[in-house]
């Protein structure tokens, strides 16, 4: 699928936006929002998380001193010569800012030209890696942003787009964790009490009005919590304690796939069929699942969704980690229509990806799906369609799931524009 989005810094955010509306059409049947990533078909093992951080998320201090990574294969066979920008969005996500190019950046589309070639495996590919910001382009200033990677010299034709969030540390956040409101949800939920402690001699006449949080659980956009205001406010303090959006569905432990190694079938992996020596790929055959609706809360540690890239053969893992043909499979008994069904998590860009929809098998009553994936361990799930809640149908929902919790805080600036003045991420063990 090839795209097409102009991100010249003389085009203007409107059009740059009608493109992306008709994307997000085409990705995921939602129109109100800007898209939570793209992949184009001949990229694989796209990460953005911090440096020295390989399973955090792509959140980044403004002016600190850990930059963000951004890696990927191409796996077309040719050299790439791809280029990097972004756009600023608002703070919840549902349209680009109104400030121009000249206003959140400084620098031009960001040539990338740190690849590698990858030896020892069977699928050719070349590695590409760089720092957010880089050396050539970087943010100025806080909030929502969609990084954007292109064909150098053609805007038009988009590989990547993945978002990321760039704060300053002005506000103190303090996350504490409590039992639900509702009865009924105590056993399922977990609900979030948040203070935000202003800087001294803040600016804002009206903080309860002018001072929103966002909460995003592990990864998952789909399911963040934007525009939540404060319940109360105890001098420079502001609590928020009592909004139903505080409240999430603890999900279940991730389910998880070891492909390091293709010497023996690790745990949940049925089959390996090795076709190295034709020049063929390996394809693994994971263990069918089962749905874990009514299932206790498991113990197995899990990495919140996220995947690492390994191997037990050499060092140099990024370019030494074979692409393997995976096949996921999900029994579907006793629950009566055939629903939709993703897998998801970090390896499909925490959005609904078509290339990681189901298909479902009415002889074997089961959903099945192939992906090319770098040899690595692997967090995911089943989601079907897109509910209101994590976990629907095919996942159990438990109040003692080890989630993480990430927290933004949102407040006007002086253009009226969005700007992030606190971040935090705590975790419920």
């Amino acid at each position: 699928m090839q795209t097409s989005v102009s991100t010249s810094p003389y085009t203007s955010c409107l059009s740059i936006w009608a493109w992306l509306l008709s994307l997000t059409f085409a990705l995921a049947g939602r129109a109100q929002e800007v898209p939570i990533a793209y992949t184009s078909p001949q990229i694989g093992a796209v990460r953005l998380h911090p440096e020295g951080a390989p399973l955090g998320g792509p959140f980044l201090e403004l002016g600190g001193e850990a930059n963000l990574v951004l890696k990927y294969d191409d796996l077309t066979g040719d050299w790439p010569n791809h280029e990097w920008t972004m756009v600023h969005c608002n703070a919840d996500w549902s349209a680009f800012s109104d400030l121009t190019h000249w206003d959140y950046m400084e620098g031009w589309p960001d040539e990338l030209d740190n690849v590698e070639n990858s030896f020892g495996g069977v699928v050719p590919f070349a590695h590409v890696q760089t720092p957010i910001p880089s050396r050539d382009l970087r943010p100025t200033r806080t909030g929502n942003y969609l990084l954007i990677v292109h064909q150098s010299g053609d805007p038009d034709d988009v590989v990547i787009m993945r978002r990321f969030v760039v704060y300053r540390r002005q506000a103190d956040v303090t996350v504490s964790f409590r039992r639900p409101i509702e009865a009924g949800k105590i056993p399922t939920h977990q609900r979030l009490d948040i203070s935000v402690e202003l800087p001294p001699g803040h600016r804002w006449n009206n903080p309860m009005r002018d001072i929103q949080v966002s909460v995003l659980q592990n990864g998952a956009w789909p399911w963040a919590a934007h525009q939540i205001s404060a319940g109360q406010m105890r001098g420079d303090v502001l609590l928020f304690n009592q909004d139903p959006q505080l409240t999430f569905s603890g999900g279940d432990r991730w389910r998880s796939t070891d492909l390091k190694s293709l010497a023996y079938t690790a745990k949940g992996i049925e089959r390996i069929i090795d076709q190295r020596e034709e020049g063929e790929t390996v394809s693994v055959q994971l263990t069918k699942d089962a749905s874990r609706r009514f299932s206790m809360l498991g113990s197995r540690p899990d990495l919140k969704g996220s995947f690492s890239v390994h191997n037990d053969r050499f060092d140099d893992v990024e370019l030494t980690s074979d692409y393997l043909d995976v096949r996921f499979a999900l029994d579907h008994k006793d629950f009566g229509s055939v629903p939709e069904v993703y897998v998801f998590g970090a390896l499909s860009g925490w959005a609904l990806d078509p290339a990681f929809k189901m298909t479902f098998d009415p002889e074997e009553n089961a959903f099945f799906m192939n992906a090319l994936l770098k040899q690595g361990w692997y967090d995911y799930r089943y989601v079907a369609t897109l509910p209101s809640e994590p976990g629907f149908t095919f996942e159990g929902a438990h109040s003692g799931t080890a989630n993480r919790y990430h927290i933004f805080v949102h407040a006007p600036a002086p253009d009226g524009t969005d700007m992030v003045i606190g971040f935090d991420a705590s975790d419920l063990r």
